[in-house]
C-alpha cells in the first residue's frame, strides 16, 4: 500500500508541475501572438522574431521532456507495485 502512495504522490507533483508549466508556455504564445499581431517584434538578439520562436520551441521541448519523465516514473512505479 506504500508504493501506491507513493505512486499517488509522485502522480500529483507530476501533474502540478506539468500544468504550472504548461499555463507557462500558454502565456508565452499569447505574448507572441499579440506581438505578432502588432508587429512589435524588437530588433535586438533577445527579442527579435526569430527568439521568440526559438523561445516557443524550448518550452515545448521541455514540457515533452516533463511529460516523458513523468510517464517514465508512473511506468517505473508500477513495476515496483508488481514485484
Amino acid at each position: 500500500m506504500e508504493k501506491i502512495r507513493e505512486l499517488v504522490a509522485l502522480l500529483q507533483a507530476g501533474i502540478e508541475e506539468y500544468d504550472e508549466q504548461l499555463k507557462s508556455l500558454q502565456r508565452e504564445r499569447l505574448k507572441f501572438l499579440r506581438l505578432s499581431i502588432t508587429d512589435e517584434f524588437g530588433s535586438d538578439e533577445d527579442d527579435s522574431k526569430d527568439s521568440w520562436m526559438l523561445h516557443l520551441a524550448q518550452l515545448e521541448k521541455s514540457l515533452g521532456l516533463r511529460l516523458n519523465a513523468l510517464r517514465q516514473g508512473i511506468k517505473d512505479s508500477a513495476a515496483s507495485i508488481d514485484l
